[in-house]
């Protein structure tokens, strides 16, 4: 079998598992909460998989964003408060993009989002994080930061949906925190003395691989090097160390970062080899990918989300990518003025 053709199975394996999952955990959904929806689309995004296997994919992404917006179809937006915004906002967006246009439940969704936001009175409460004072003094720690960059998704998909009223705030946040980006440590390998294996290193390298996330609509869109070259140069110096330290999840995420450049095992040494590391892990637990473990990890150790993001993250890194050719001044090398994201040429749903 070809390293290709092997690619092509297991991903087609890892869409099983997770959809199986989903099947026999009826409450899995719920624990992922907008992951159990974002796992099993993001394998379509910019991809090149058989038009069946997309549609399996978004079918089962719609059947959890179904189970996810059910108990709040009979609530009125009165009824929504602050702590639910976090839990609304991405319902709200996946809403707008997984169902047709006259289903019901768009606008319930926009309108319960909305309210929840009002509940909270101001921006930073909605956030539960004092964004201008982190980013006047340039301090945050990893989990701040993380969080933000999370935020930050949200908040540019939702400029998209009809209905939903993002506040004003929300539309400068992301070009704000990329620019505080800009100077935020992310201190390699090296730097460590246990390297890679070091904890803080580890969570320093999930932050980096999310950045990317930003200008790309997760995994959607291209990257360039000149969007961020510090980003860049982050993935490519601690590639190989992060291969050694051989944690499936977080080389899965430095190869599909690295895709998103454009690199391809055919033209690049670090994805030919993180590719080919990724299938083994794959085939060592039997041809699935929720069987791998960790070193020192056992089945006591993972939950449902361990389980799905086995899955999702192999699949995301070993599937080959469907870059759109851009159309000239409209995404160029340098990040875009300022999102949402360009509207590059996409195969329909």
């Amino acid at each position: 079998m070809s390293e290709s053709a092997e690619a092509t199975f297991a991903i087609r394996s890892g869409v099983d598992e997770m959809l199986n999952l989903f099947d026999r955990n009826p409450t899995a959904p719920k624990e992922l909460w907008e992951d159990s929806v974002a796992a099993l689309i993001e394998v379509t995004y910019s991809g090149t998989n058989a038009p069946e296997l997309d549609t399996k994919a978004r079918d089962g992404a719609r059947r959890n964003l179904s189970t996810l917006m059910q108990p709040y179809l009979k609530r009125t937006p009165q009824s929504a408060v602050c702590d639910e915004y976090e839990l609304m906002l991405p319902l709200a967006v996946y809403a707008h993009t997984r169902l047709q246009e006259d289903d019901h439940r768009i606008d319930k969704m926009a309108k319960l989002t909305n309210a929840a936001y009002k509940d909270c009175g101001t921006f930073t409460n909605a956030m539960g994080i004092d964004y201008k004072e982190e980013f006047q003094t340039g301090e945050a720690s990893l989990e701040d930061t993380f969080d933000m960059v999370i935020w930050s998704l949200l908040f540019i998909e939702g400029q998209l949906v009809p209905g939903l009223e993002m506040p004003e705030e929300s539309r400068d946040f992301p070009a704000k925190l990329w620019a505080f980006l800009e100077d935020y440590p992310l201190p390699g390998a090296k730097t460590y003395e246990d390297g890679a294996r070091d904890e803080e290193f580890i969570e320093v390298a999930y932050l980096a691989t999310h950045i990317a996330y930003i200008p790309t609509g997760n995994h959607r869109y291209p990257i360039y090097v000149s969007d961020s070259p510090r980003l860049f140069d982050f993935h490519r110096e601690n590639f190989y160390a992060v291969l050694e330290m051989g944690e499936l999840d977080l080389v899965a995420e430095f190869v599909d970062s690295l895709r998103q450049y454009g690199c391809t095992p055919e033209n690049d040494r670090q994805v030919l080899d993180g590719t080919r590391y990724l299938l083994g892990l794959f085939h060592s637990g039997g041809d699935r990918w929720m069987t791998y473990r960790e070193e020192g990890e056992t089945d006591a150790d993972v939950d449902n989300y361990d389980l799905v993001h086995k899955a999702w993250t192999g699949v995301l890194g070993v599937r080959d990518r469907e870059i759109w050719s851009p159309d000239p001044g409209t995404y160029g090398g340098v990040v875009r003025d300022w999102l949402p994201y360009p509207r590059l040429p996409q195969r329909p749903d």
